[in-house]
């Protein structure tokens, strides 16, 4: 079964402490939310995906590679495969080992002869795997006799077998040196190729080390322990098809294999085939429980097939083995953040931002989780770093991923300074819808998506309102044109938020006194999301300002049928039916705010009725 897509469209209105009833419009990932204003005016803010989702799911990872001690588990098994299967089958021709204290006298012998002797000695040293004591007999048997092919392949054979147990030190230079000269010596030498591609690998060489993988296995095909590291080499050079046919065939050989299986399982995951992922990395960590790496990646399949409340135990384990584990810190606050468990994701990418404090994806992560919790300001402050950090990347320019989503991560900052807002106003601290319209405006230049323009407009027109508030008439008007541009070319755009620009262009005619085009616009809202509630209340107001109370009586009905909890549409009904001369009708109005437990609201109907209305 292929990995399920965790969907990002879960609804979470971030709104006033009240319900605005159906209010979501989710196409191309894409999600409409209300936010409601003081005076009971609901505007429209676009998110490219949904209000719920984090910034960007999977952190950027590094291409996998082995570590030191599983090069040096390689190193090894190679070797004493080679030396297993020389043993029954040599791979070069050998002659009779004689230990070193059962030479006989050499004195009257020729050189010929003394280098067979030696070169016995050095068989008999390989047997007994001292290389160091081979690789002396074998030379001094080629300098006594240059034409000796025995000694010349017998140092040839050493010098491998040395190379590796270098390798196993990871004293990679030193071992190079002999893996070279071993091939000079003789070209056939399986291990050589082997042991010198280890080095290259090492040295992230691929495309060499690649190149004397495959000479080895073609020197010698039965060396299948080339298979795990050849295998993995090909899936860190993105050769999927390749990296799947060698590490099957070693699982195949030794089902009980950590390191094959683990990287089997990255292979299944690049297929998107998460159950045969999930089951190579359980079978990964079976067999070397102290693979933090398998354990990690455990997880993140977990997440990736849906099943997250299981990924948690594994990420932990991850973290368990190695504290300072990035990675797996990142994960594990996702998992958390998938799950509603907001304090615990942030906890968790807070603890991700101390291993790497500039990694654009955590902070933009770290700002989604604030954001859930209300937390607006801090919010705000991460994903300003976040578009920053994404900002100073060198591929930016030319990086359209990147600045979609730091586009994305601007609006978010925007939207978190309305939220803010609220909070700011009830405190009598400014708002600051200024540094809104500046992360829209840049978000604009980053991208083509109409999305800025729209949401640019949104900043505008609430800034423009602030202005108003505070008696600057002068800069509110200059905002209100802008916000008219912005959202006027928005709302002309066949867009899955078509609706949501208009509905806030209907708002901005409706605050500059336009009243034929407030009803224009949110007549075409409406008729095209009829169960939209604040949308029915918005046109309602919009006739009660062109004195057609009759048709903004049957909107703000409209409103309350799609959402009996629409207080400020009960509101808006009882001032309709009172300028419509049905007072009676006024009066349930005014019932049913107290109902609702909206004394204030109820006090402001019979205010502005002059005291008529009221229970």
């Amino acid at each position: 079964m292929n990995m399920k897509k965790i969907s990002i469209f879960k609804r979470r209105w971030l709104v006033m402490a009240i319900s605005l009833g159906v209010c979501a419009s989710i196409v191309a990932a894409q999600e409409l939310v209300p936010v409601k204003d003081l005076t009971g005016g609901t505007s429209l803010f676009v998110f490219r995906g949904g209000s719920k989702s984090v910034s960007k799911r999977f952190v950027s990872q590094s291409t996998a590679r082995r570590s030191r001690s599983q090069r040096a588990q390689t190193a090894r098994r190679v070797s004493s495969q080679y030396t297993r299967l020389a043993s029954n089958a040599p791979r070069r021709q050998r002659t009779t080992a004689i230990a070193e204290d059962k030479l006989p006298p050499i004195q009257t012998k020729s050189p010929q002869e003394v280098s067979i002797l030696f070169a016995g000695v050095g068989e008999y040293y390989i047997n007994e795997k001292n290389y160091e004591r081979s690789i002396d007999f074998f030379r001094e048997a080629r300098t006594l006799d240059g034409t000796n092919t025995i000694a010349r392949d017998g140092l040839s054979e050493a010098l491998a077998l040395r190379g590796n147990e270098m390798l196993t030190r990871y004293a990679l230079a030193v071992a190079k040196k002999d893996f070279e000269e071993a091939i000079s010596l003789n070209p056939k030498n399986g291990p050589a190729y082997y042991g010198l591609a280890e080095v290259l690998s090492a040295e992230s060489d691929d495309d060499l080390a690649t190149e004397n993988y495959e000479k080895a296995l073609s020197a010698d095909s039965e060396l299948t322990e080339i298979y795990v590291p050849l295998g993995i080499l090909y899936y860190q050079r993105d050769n999927i098809a390749k990296a799947d046919e060698l590490l099957t065939k070693a699982v195949a050989i030794e089902p009980n294999d950590a390191q094959a299986q683990y990287f089997l399982g990255l292979v299944r995951l690049k297929q998107e085939n998460g159950d045969a992922a999930l089951a190579a990395f359980n079978k990964a960590t079976a067999n070397d429980a102290t693979l933090a790496e398998a354990f990690y990646y455990t997880g993140e399949t977990l997440t990736r097939l849906g099943r997250t409340r299981e990924s948690i135990p594994e990420f932990q384990k991850a973290i368990a083995l190695r504290q300072n584990y990035f990675e797996a810190h990142y994960g594990l606050g996702t998992a958390h953040f998938e799950l509603d468990e907001f304090k615990e994701a942030v906890d968790e990418f807070e603890k991700a931002k101390l291993l790497k404090n500039d990694n654009p994806e955590v902070v933009a992560n770290l700002g989604d989780a604030y954001r859930l919790m209300n937390d607006f300001n801090r919010a705000e402050t991460n994903y300003n770093l976040a578009a920053l950090f994404f900002e100073g990347q060198p591929d930016f320019a030319t990086n359209q991923e990147k600045r979609e989503l730091t586009a994305d991560i601007l609006g978010r900052a925007a939207f978190s300074v309305a939220r803010q807002c609220e909070i700011n106003t009830a405190r009598g601290v400014p708002c600051k819808w200024s540094a809104a319209v500046r992360y829209l405006e840049k978000a604009k230049t980053l991208t083509t998506n109409n999305v800025d323009t729209s949401n640019l407009g949104w900043a505008y027109f609430n800034a423009a309102r602030t202005d108003f508030a505070e008696k600057r008439d002068a800069e509110g008007r200059a905002k209100l044109q802008k916000a008219i541009e912005n959202l006027t070319i928005a709302s002309a755009a066949n867009s899955p938020f078509q609706q949501g620009a208009l509905l806030n262009l209907g708002r901005v005619y409706t605050e500059t006194g336009d009243k034929k085009g407030a009803i224009n616009a949110l007549k075409r809202v409406v008729d095209k999301e009829p169960k939209w509630a604040f949308a029915q209340n918005e046109l309602g107001i919009a006739y009660v300002n062109d004195n057609n109370f009759k048709e903004a009586i049957k909107h703000f009905k409209l409103a309350i049928r799609q959402d009996d909890k629409l207080a400020e549409a009960h509101l808006n009904l009882g001032l309709a039916e009172f300028k419509n001369g049905n007072t009676n009708e006024a009066k349930k109005a005014h019932s049913k705010l107290r109902s609702l437990g909206r004394d204030d609201l109820a006090t402001r109907l019979t205010n502005m009725t002059g005291g008529v209305v009221k229970s």
